[in-house]
């Protein structure tokens, strides 16, 4: 497609939908969604991408990727390019045209944007994936939801999902699930007073619920746990750096997380610990009451 072309359909999508928020695609002959001088996005692809080939033992042909609350479709379309089969959930209207901009314009046809609510996310519907991605999308969701949707996560997932996600730096609030306690934080989401029509504008928002929870880390790996992952890592190398502050993006509420769904191993050289169930992360909230005997 002529760069004229490209500019021209480009600027249609604007008038519509406004301009992209953040995923920065190159959409070939120099022309790019955002800028040709890079946001940063481009730093967390490269460590998102990096992930998958380190842990993924299959050529990217192979791989069945599925990206809940895909935004603009930046990750999606990353990997389409390097040959995997793409499934992209999104419920904005206005990200999905932009993602299916580029897409058109780069002429893949081996991913699929779909406009949905993730916590519609079914086996059923959507079948198993090798990859799962949830970059940005966990500390949008609310109680009790983000339960069920890490459970259908884990359902649909065959080896690794990534969560790029907010965690909490304080245990403000307990949850009882399942017999489990899990421990965060509540943040706002939409005004008390926003109408459907100013929470469908507000792109970098829920659809809907009002607030959201933020785990804590030692939550975030007893869920993760819970749902089926044999072992969770968070991810130092490749780093993400802020250009427009000129310095690495590290932010202690906020990372990325490697949850392995694998088969778990039996010891051989012991069978004390075979016998004991899984251990839990205490949190410090329950540490502090352990130790004072409250």
């Amino acid at each position: 497609m002529e760069p004229e072309i490209i500019k021209l359909k480009q600027q249609e999508i604007v008038a519509q939908y406004g301009e992209w928020t953040n995923h920065n695609i190159h959409l070939g002959n120099g022309v790019y969604t955002i800028t040709d001088q890079g946001n940063g996005s481009e730093n967390k692809v490269r460590r998102i991408l990096q992930i998958i080939a380190d842990t993924v033992n299959k050529p990217w042909e192979k791989l069945r990727v599925l990206d809940l609350a895909c935004l603009e479709g930046l990750y999606g379309i990353e990997l389409a390019l390097q040959g995997a089969e793409v499934v992209g959930i999104e419920g904005r209207n206005a990200n999905i045209a932009k993602a299916n901009f580029a897409k058109d314009v780069l002429g893949l046809n081996n991913i699929q944007f779909v406009q949905d609510d993730v916590r519609n996310l079914s086996k059923a519907k959507y079948g198993s994936f090798d990859v799962v991605l949830c970059l940005g999308i966990l500390y949008h969701l609310d109680l009790p939801d983000v339960f069920y949707f890490m459970e259908t996560v884990a359902e649909v997932c065959e080896n690794l999902a990534i969560a790029d996600t907010h965690v909490s730096m304080n245990a403000e609030k307990c949850y009882l699930y399942k017999d489990q306690k899990y421990w965060g934080s509540s943040y706002v989401e939409h005004s008390f007073t926003a109408t459907p029509e100013e929470k469908e504008k507000s792109l970098w928002a829920s659809l809907d619920n009002q607030t959201s929870f933020w785990f804590t880390r030692y939550s975030l790996y007893n869920l993760l746990a819970t749902v089926g992952f044999t072992s969770v890592y968070e991810c130092h190398n490749p780093p993400v750096i802020n250009y427009e502050r000129k310095r690495l993006n590290q932010e202690t509420d906020r990372n990325t997380f490697l949850a392995i769904k694998g088969k778990q191993v039996t010891l051989k050289v012991t069978a004390v610990e075979n016998s004991l169930s899984t251990q839990k992360w205490p949190e410090k909230t329950e540490l502090i009451h352990r130790k004072t005997g409250n």
